[in-house]
Formats: C-alpha cells, sequence, structure tokens
C-alpha cells in the first residue's frame, strides 16, 4: 500500500503540540518527543515538530486498504480544530 500524502499544520505552538500528543496518547497512539514513528490500530505514522517554525507533518505511511486517506487526513485536523 502506498502511503498517503504528507499533512503540514502550520501555527502549533508548542502547547498545542503538548495537547496534541496528550489527546493522541488518550486514543492509544504511543506519541512522544518532537519525531517519530507510531502504530495504531493497522496504521503507521511518522510525525516531525519543528517548533521554532511552529509547524507539524504528519504521514500515514501504512493503512488498510479500506481507509482513505481523505478520511485520515479530516480526522488527524479535527484534532487541531
Amino acid at each position: 500500500m502506498s502511503p498517503c500524502p504528507v499533512i503540514t499544520l502550520s501555527d502549533i505552538s508548542t502547547e498545542k503540540y503538548e495537547a496534541l500528543i496528550a489527546a493522541a496518547q488518550a486514543q492509544g497512539l504511543a506519541l512522544a518527543g518532537k519525531s517519530g514513528n507510531a502504530s495504531h490500530r493497522g496504521m503507521e505514522f511518522t510525525w516531525n515538530y519543528d517548533s521554532d517554525a511552529q509547524v507539524l507533518t504528519i504521514q500515514c505511511i501504512d493503512k488498510p486498504m479500506l481507509i482513505p486517506c481523505a478520511m485520515i487526513e479530516a480526522q488527524l485536523r479535527g484534532l487541531v480544530g
């Protein structure tokens, strides 16, 4: 399965990033630090947070065939709200 496009989220302050990490952990995603890889419910993600630029990039690099990339992106963007 080919990876989804990279999602770039701007204006992510350190406080907002920490809140996003806490929300992800509450959902069972083992995220920690400013970059890395994590697996959750058959999906694998990679992310990088640049605190100086306040930019978070996330990419779903593997997922079940029946889950569209657009749905993953919508849910991620919904978390940032």
